[in-house]
């Protein structure tokens, strides 16, 4: 019998870091953002909303905006804005009208219920930023917006 002692079990390492990475806690304060945002709209009446539909409710013009237009500004392609354009129609969101500019082109125009949905929307927000100033304080909240705009404006 030998009288060495036995050999440690090797454990596996874990391959998450012991610290989360500033991408993955910018998208996790982004999910908790856009779960309390949708929460609030859904209690405010707009239960059909799903956060995919803010690529079409935050970028479209009051005046109206051409497809197209909305897909460069949500970063996705024209056929994903496509269908997303006719989800909001025929929930009653959006409504396509003839482009004054190109009676050929058609634009995505809110109607009474989306212009309902930005008006809440930027209700709901100013509420949760001033909760989120409230948890992590104002001096802190401040340097946090102005820290991800300096990101979000910087050159890659």
């Amino acid at each position: 019998m030998s009288s060495r002692p036995p050999r440690p079990v090797p454990q596996p390492r874990a391959l998450r870091p012991a610290r989360a990475n500033a991408g993955t806690l910018l998208l996790e304060a982004y999910r908790r953002f856009e779960r309390e945002l949708f929460d609030e709209l859904h209690r405010a009446g707009h239960a059909a909303l799903r956060p995919k539909h803010g690529a079409v409710l935050a970028n479209v013009d009051r005046d109206g905006t051409r497809a197209t237009e909305l897909a460069a500004r949500a970063g996705m392609t024209k056929a994903s804005m496509g269908e997303l354009v006719d989800e909001l129609e025929r929930l009653g969101y959006v409504r396509r009208a003839a482009d004054p500019q190109d009676r050929r082109a058609k634009r995505v125009v809110p109607t009474a219920a989306g212009l309902e949905v930005a008006r809440l929307a930027r209700a709901a927000i100013a509420g949760l930023e001033r909760r989120w100033a409230g948890r992590i304080g104002e001096g802190r909240f401040r340097a946090l917006l102005a820290a991800l705009e300096a990101l979000a404006s910087a050159p890659p």
